[in-house]
């Protein structure tokens, strides 16, 4: 394929050059992806097969105690709702015996 009569060379160049150098782009980006890709593989593997510095106990010793330390935690919350539950029952309870012992004196006291 020929260019137009008159087409400047650079405008050729340019042409032709800008396919080529999106193709790189494409590559270099996929290129990053899947070394990232490899990386994640990696340490995953790592992890599972133990290959790494710790040893498995240890990394069992400390996945428990953020198990547990979770758990702490959320007891903690419970524990604090109900005792704001059972405090709100308390206080409806002893605003009821009020009211009915309100309701008594101003029954003994009509004629």
């Amino acid at each position: 394929m020929t260019p137009p009569a008159g087409t400047p060379l650079w405008a050729v160049i340019l042409i032709a050059v800008v396919p080529s150098l999106a193709t790189v782009i494409v590559a270099v980006i996929q290129s990053r992806q899947i070394r990232g890709l490899r990386d994640q593989q990696l340490a995953t593997k790592c992890e599972i097969t133990n290959d790494h510095q710790a040893p498995l106990r240890v990394d069992m010793d400390e996945k428990h105690e953020k198990v547990m330390d979770a758990i702490d935690a959320l007891r903690a919350d419970m524990n604090g709702e109900f005792k704001t539950v059972n405090e709100r029952i308390s206080n409806s309870e002893r605003e009821h015996l009020q009211l009915r012992e309100e309701i008594r004196e101003l029954r003994r006291e009509e004629p």
